[in-house]
């Protein structure tokens, strides 16, 4: 049976509960009873990582490289390019073959890593996954998973809709490539919610996370229904600028009294375009958590309790809420 910690736990998550569970060890022999710690020089950590894709990600990835160098442990990076799973494997079962203390993995598909998981898992090596979860067939093969909860941000993209377009109108929704938990859990989230919508969900149809292809599918949707759309939910910030470029170029407005449009993630571009009008609004994904990938790696690698799953908390922002935190935005 394939388990979905994120499934298993949707339940505590939605009421804003996590359960702090135990966690595998690391090869230390230290454990939460007692022993010698490892310290933090003497860790070796190795990333598997998606690599270029945006702006969440490279603040992402850059906050987790920073964090680690600042605590003082070695941190191996890797990442992939085009989303393409099989670097990731390879990467993987290296740095289960140099020994390393622990592994981070940002993962391009949420299936195809019982092999290597179960290597590291024989390694005695914890798995840390971070932003992306997967899905594997023992939950034990990972031991904790660190990110935003993605089925609230669908929510959240939702909610404005019902409450902003309370008379109905029609909407589409871009997203991220298929096969991912981001995009999965996101449309769990608006699906769920948006049943209650007045409106009509016209299609989704996904934009691979680009400005340029945002405003290609943008376009072409647009024409399909003769420019009767009212809403766009843009599962990331760059195709909701790319849909916004669309809108503009047929001559439509956004806003309020033109076409909504809703985007994942909190970049200062989403936030600027977002007090200019061209988009309504924007729901963060907080990338900043490279703090507590840091804790839980050295935790694990000395056999300490982690929670199961590590939710970071996110924010919301209408174009006036943009204003407050727009210079002092890092990323």
């Amino acid at each position: 049976m394939i388990v979905n910690r994120r499934t298993l736990l949707g339940g505590l998550l939605a009421a804003g509960v996590v359960a702090p569970l135990a966690a595998c060890g690391g090869k230390s022999s230290a454990s939460a009873g007692g022993g010698d710690s490892k310290a933090a020089k003497d860790i070796t950590a190795g990333f598997v990582a998606v690599g270029p894709e945006g702006g969440f990600r490279t603040a992402n990835e850059n906050d987790i490289r920073d964090a680690f160098k600042k605590a003082g442990i070695t941190l191996k990076y890797s990442p992939t390019s085009n989303g393409d799973q099989q670097p990731q494997l390879t990467a993987f079962s290296s740095f289960v073959d140099a020994e390393v203390d622990v592994i981070l993995l940002s993962a391009t598909e949420d299936t195809g890593w019982d092999k290597v998981l179960k290597e590291a898992k024989d390694a005695e090596i914890p798995v840390i996954t971070l932003d992306r979860d997967i899905k594997t067939s023992d939950a034990s093969l990972v031991a904790c998973h660190i990110g935003p909860d993605n089925v609230w941000c669908g929510k959240a993209a939702a909610d404005y809709v019902i409450k902003n377009r309370a008379s109905g109108g029609n909407a589409i929704v871009l997203e991220g490539p298929a096969g991912l938990s981001v995009v999965n859990d996101r449309n769990e989230g608006w699906n769920n919610q948006i049943k209650s919508w007045k409106g009509k969900v016209l299609e989704h149809q996904s934009a691979q996370w680009s400005t340029e292809q945002g405003k290609t599918v943008t376009q072409g949707l647009l024409d399909k229904y003769h420019n009767k759309i009212d809403v766009i939910f843009a599962q990331n910030d760059e195709m909701g600028l790319g849909a916004a470029q669309a809108v503009a170029s047929k001559g439509l407005t956004t806003g309020p009294k033109g076409v909504e449009i809703i985007t994942i993630d909190g970049t200062k571009p989403a936030l600027q375009a977002c007090i200019d009008g061209k988009l309504s609004y924007v729901i963060e994904y907080n990338p900043i958590f490279g703090a507590q990938a840091v804790d839980a790696a050295k935790k694990l690698v000395n056999g300490q309790k982690v929670e199961k799953d590590i939710v970071i908390a996110n924010k919301t922002f209408t174009a006036e809420e943009a204003k407050k935190v727009i210079a002092s935005r890092p990323y």
